[in-house]
């Protein structure tokens, strides 16, 4: 009887686990956009690249931003940076993209900057104090800017509607 109950209970913390696993990828799939919130301001970002240059946040007046929050460790970082970097050649000049290397050793960032031909400027955050500011917990995390400086939308592990959304900042 003792096994039963066991069993019984252990199938119900897996199926839970199954469903709350399942709850929250569609959040991810789906994106978890600031639509129907109120706009904040996004944070200044002032800080050396990867490339040795220097970012500052005052280039990213009156147009839109893109912020990758990327690691060269994160496999679903990896997946999409083709088709980011796609984006990014899309909207060149119109949107300004920024990536910010989570959590890294620069060594391996600089390599994966190489190896995946990003083209955008990124900086590292490794006390992740920008990451912090704007509350991105892990990567893969793209921050959309408006040309007015306030966050309009945030998209987690995926980088669907982001075409959509930059369109609508015209």
């Amino acid at each position: 009887m003792a096994r039963a109950v066991f069993g019984s209970g252990a199938i119900a913390a897996c199926l839970a686990t199954a469903l709350a696993g399942c709850s929250l990828q569609q959040g991810i799939a789906q994106g978890s956009g600031s639509q129907g919130q109120p706009a904040v301001s996004a944070p200044a970002i002032n800080a050396a690249t990867l490339d040795g240059g220097t970012f500052s946040w005052a280039s990213t007046r009156g147009r839109p931003a893109v912020i990758d929050f990327w690691g060269s460790w994160c496999g679903p970082c990896r997946a999409q940076q083709h088709d980011l970097n796609a984006i990014a050649a899309r909207y060149a000049g119109r949107v300004l993209f920024l990536g910010v290397d989570m959590r890294d050793d620069t060594a391996a960032a600089r390599a994966y900057l190489h190896d995946y031909a990003v083209t955008y400027p990124s900086v590292a955050d490794p006390a992740e104090q920008i990451s912090a500011a704007y509350d991105v917990a892990a990567p893969p995390t793209v921050i959309v800017v408006d040309a007015q400086g306030r966050i309009v939308d945030r998209l987690l592990g995926t980088l669907t509607g982001l075409r959509t959304r930059l369109d609508s900042l015209r």
